[in-house]
């Protein structure tokens, strides 16, 4: 039983150390909001896909790819 208890205590001390679940919780809301959002604002179309670089989707990205959209939809006019 005390083998149990120290493997679970090794495994929650990694995933503090490298925050694993904020990490977690970081791409649930990456999933959750940003998509919709880009969708409410009208600059993602429900059939778009959209591209990942393969890094960490950050506040500074979203904010300049939705300037950059917006750009584009205001060039036409």
């Amino acid at each position: 039983m005390e083998a149990n208890s120290s493997r679970e205590l090794e495994a929650r001390n990694y995933l503090e150390k490298h925050r694993i679940m904020e990490l977690l919780t970081y791409l649930a809301s990456a999933l959750l909001f940003f998509r919709p959002a880009l969708k409410t604002l009208g600059l993602c179309t429900a059939d778009e896909v959209l591209k990942d670089d393969g890094h960490g989707i950050t506040c500074e990205k979203f904010t300049r790819e939705v300037n950059k959209r917006t750009q584009e939809i205001w060039s036409t006019f």
